[in-house]
């Protein structure tokens, strides 16, 4: 049994994938949780499908960009996990995965993760039988992100009204976007992208593997 760990912001998810088959799936707002409630949420997950942490066979992770404290949670607990459990640790990148989740033929994909202060992490991919990278991960302004669109182009990730609203006076008809629902980051999909990479002998360094940050860390007021 595969698990997907996704601390990518305060949006936190875990899913379960056994033999390619998504098995069980949750996504809550965490906030700056990540610590006290991950490993309990994980447990109960397995205890709801009758397993326990000796099921797991892979472990994948979330890694960014996003929250820095967030991703270091994510990651330290994906690696602790395939340490004791000898398994093979796989990264995936988070836009990736919002990019593959929306699963869009013939439009540029834009994914947004907010960053803080105005600035958002965003790449752009298109996606045919697979999920293709366009271009680089940056750190960018909504300003700066429509600049360069050219035509009509799929916006997904961080999108509250503020967001939606200020793309589409700069677009016009040429920003679209999901549904809110079909927006939200679900976990289900990154462990699918990992599951792929697995069935063709793929995994990460335990010790190389670092999260992908784009944006500032925070530091702490005193």
């Amino acid at each position: 049994m595969l698990l997907a760990i996704d601390t990518t912001t305060t949006i936190t998810g875990l899913a379960l994938c056994d033999g390619g088959e998504l098995v069980a799936e949750c996504t809550w707002l965490s906030g700056r949780n990540h610590s006290a409630q991950l490993l309990p949420q994980l447990d109960m997950l397995l205890r709801h499908v009758g397993a326990g942490r000796e099921s797991l066979r892979a472990v994948a992770v979330a890694l960014g960009p996003g929250s820095w404290s967030g991703l270091r949670v994510g990651l330290s607990v994906a690696k602790g996990l395939a340490l004791a459990g000898d398994m093979p640790l796989l990264g995936v990148s988070s836009l990736e995965a919002l990019a593959y989740q929306q699963q869009r033929r013939g439009l540029p994909i834009y994914p947004l993760i907010r960053l803080g202060r105005e600035r958002f992490a965003s790449a752009e991919f298109a996606f045919d039988a697979w999920v293709e990278r366009l271009g680089p991960d940056r750190n960018v302004s909504l300003d700066e992100l429509c600049a360069e669109v050219k035509g009509r182009a799929l916006f997904c990730g961080d999108l509250n009204d503020q967001v939606r609203d200020r793309l589409q006076e700069q677009l016009g008809e040429q920003a679209l976007f999901p549904s809110p629902a079909a927006t939200l980051r679900r976990p289900g999909f990154l462990a699918e992208l990992a599951w792929q990479r697995l069935q063709h002998g793929e995994s990460d360094d335990l010790v190389a593997l670092e999260p992908v940050y784009l944006g500032e860390a925070v530091k702490a007021k005193g």
